[in-house]
């Protein structure tokens, strides 16, 4: 076997791989020791392969280690969270070839019922010994007391409130562009739940396990401060090429039509430290760039698509209005897969309301990342219990909009 060279993390400690049956081994999951799955049919067991350096990528299977079935490699190719492998037409022969060999190694006798599941052993919580004293700042508990922030403390981009130009516009809804044309659109933020302090409500719009928050309750951000350079970010890195191949065609594309891609995308798509970054913490949300769009809202603008959910259920697209204008809005609609049901001859609009399909969410590439990304990095904390009072300054602060004032310390 050959260990799969991934860092420890919370679903895991350390995961091999059979090099002759490719059957995947995980140690130290929070429910077992070991656990390996058993025998699975070869059409339904690969995960499509996926990479940005490969055009046909997902006709091939996912062999592990940045490798195909059929040998391909690639440095940045992992197995699709979009879906599986087999079963269509254009799929690659030479891995359906090995798929079957490799598929042919399981004996018969251990097909069914055969797999190693070795439940883990109690571990010991500091909350179960005796005298334990509950941390009054640890994250997950409902009663927390934050910090407080010094008044010279470092300058963060959370707002403690919303000024008045935001109130105002907090009717639930924005507009994209000025004047008559302008789009408007209903508006909310798709995020997480972060039990305890921002429960996970069914009862409202639900997209999958994103929740739509009105904007008036989730922290303001000073917006003024996402000027396109990802500062707060740290070293984006330099472009990279196979990233760049991506963004030039959409750009030439846009340019044609009078409009351009903003900085901070083409940064976020394009940087070697940025690409991927959402991914990373996104819960098995993904980045996939596709378009430009014709928008079913106005004829003239146009949609360019960036990141998914593993499932599809919500979509994020680049939204870059006529008059130069853009934003980030989601969808529940897959627009790259669903053109006939929207655009007829001659990419006329057939869609009766699109304007109830489609929702503003952030005013900039850089905003929505940032918010993102906290959320993530905020939710990953309090899974993990850590003490409040070593949170980075931004991560404080997006909490404390949750917690009562009366809290504080």
């Amino acid at each position: 076997m050959t260990r799969w060279g991934r860092s420890p993390s919370r679903w895991f400690r350390e995961r091999w791989v059979c090099t002759w049956c490719y059957a995947v081994t995980k140690l130290g999951t929070p429910d077992h020791e070991i656990s390996r799955p058993g025998h699975c049919p070869w059409d339904i067991r690969w995960e499509a392969a996926w990479t940005d350096m490969l055009p046909d990528a997902h006709l091939h299977a996912y062999g592990y280690f940045h490798r195909t079935l059929c040998g391909i490699e690639k440095p940045d190719m992992t197995g699709s969270q979009f879906g599986g492998w087999s079963g269509y037409p254009d799929e690659c022969p030479d891995c359906k070839v090995a798929a079957l060999a490799i598929d042919a190694r399981w004996p018969e006798e251990r097909r069914e019922g055969f797999r190693v599941s070795v439940p883990a052993a109690p571990r010991p919580r500091p909350e179960d010994q005796a005298g334990y004293d509950q941390p009054a700042d640890e994250l997950g508990r409902p009663d927390i007391r934050l910090p407080r922030t010094p008044a010279d403390g470092p300058r963060t981009r959370v707002l403690a409130a919303r000024s008045p130009a935001q109130a105002h516009t907090d009717d639930g809804f924005r507009r994209i562009g000025d004047g008559p044309a302008a789009v408007r659109l209903p508006a909310f933020w798709a995020g997480y739940g972060i039990e305890p302090y921002r429960p996970y409500d069914k009862q409202g719009r639900t997209f999958a396990w994103f929740r739509a928050y009105p904007l008036d309750t989730v922290p303001p951000l000073d917006e003024e401060s996402f000027v396109g350079d990802f500062a707060w970010f740290g070293d984006i890195g330099d472009p990279l090429d196979h990233r760049t191949a991506v963004t030039d065609p959409i750009a030439a594309e846009l340019a044609r039509d009078g409009l351009a891609l903003p900085a901070d995308f083409t940064a976020l798509i394009t940087r070697a430290r940025l690409h991927r970054c959402l991914d990373r913490e996104g819960g098995g949300a993904w980045t996939d760039v596709s378009g430009p769009l014709p928008s079913p809202v106005h004829r003239a603008d146009r949609m360019v698509l960036f990141f998914r959910d593993q499932q599809s259920c919500i979509m994020w697209y680049l939204y870059l209005h006529h008059g130069g204008q853009s934003a980030v809005v989601c969808s529940g609609r897959d627009l790259t897969a669903e053109p006939e049901i929207r655009y007829g001859p001659d990419d006329k609009i057939v869609l009766r309301r699109p304007s109830r399909e489609i929702f503003w969410c952030a005013p900039s590439v850089e905003s929505f990342a940032y918010r993102f990304l906290v959320e993530a990095r905020l939710s990953s904390a309090v899974h993990d219990k850590e003490r409040a009072a070593v949170l980075d300054p931004e991560l404080l602060a997006y909490l404390a909009h949750y917690v009562p004032a009366s809290a504080e310390q």
